[in-house]
């Protein structure tokens, strides 16, 4: 039915689909705390990943904070949709492989779908930061660039230390 080119295309989109989808919902997790408040992760307060963590040590005015809170609510209710359908695509998903079977038109059908989703919720994301990064001084986006920067570096070294250990994640010579 599908040739192997396309099936792989597919599978390739449902995959980026999927990192995309991760990404976006730590951006709305790392935007609220257990108790509510900006910039937390969890009730144990401190972002960990997402904009929560861009935007910490930058020593945002409440004006700042106020802007950054409406433009991530405004985030948050254009992508609710978009969430909904990404539900309700993984659901159809599960219900699809379930009991075993394998319907690759179905599956294809939806892995497209999501990729489109995933696509919309990734423009949707960075419009948001794209925003947020527009309220920030000249000199707290040269220290998000700076902190960003630092972080890649311990990222690298943390990969680095792991594959001198032998325990560096499955993918991660790529």
């Amino acid at each position: 039915m599908y040739s192997r080119e396309k099936m792989m295309k597919k599978v390739l989109i449902a995959i980026i689909a999927v990192a995309v989808l991760a990404t976006g919902v730590m951006f709305v997790v790392a935007q609220r705390s257990g108790d509510g408040k900006m910039g937390g992760w969890g009730k144990h307060g401190g972002s960990h990943r997402g904009m929560g963590m861009a935007l910490r040590g930058l020593d945002l005015t409440d004006e700042q904070k106020a802007q950054v809170k409406q433009i991530v609510e405004a985030g948050k209710t254009k992508t609710q949709p978009i969430r909904e359908s990404l539900k309700a695509n993984r659901l159809k998903m599960d219900e699809l492989t379930s009991n075993g079977a394998f319907d690759e038109a179905a599956v294809s059908a939806i892995a497209a779908k999501e990729g489109n989703l995933s696509a919309q919720m990734t423009v949707e994301h960075l419009r948001v930061k794209s925003q947020v990064f527009a309220v920030l001084t000249a000199e707290q986006k040269a220290k998000a660039a700076e902190m960003k920067s630092k972080m890649k570096d311990r990222f690298k070294d943390k990969i680095k230390d792991r594959e001198s250990d032998g325990d560096a994640p499955a993918g991660s010579e790529l």
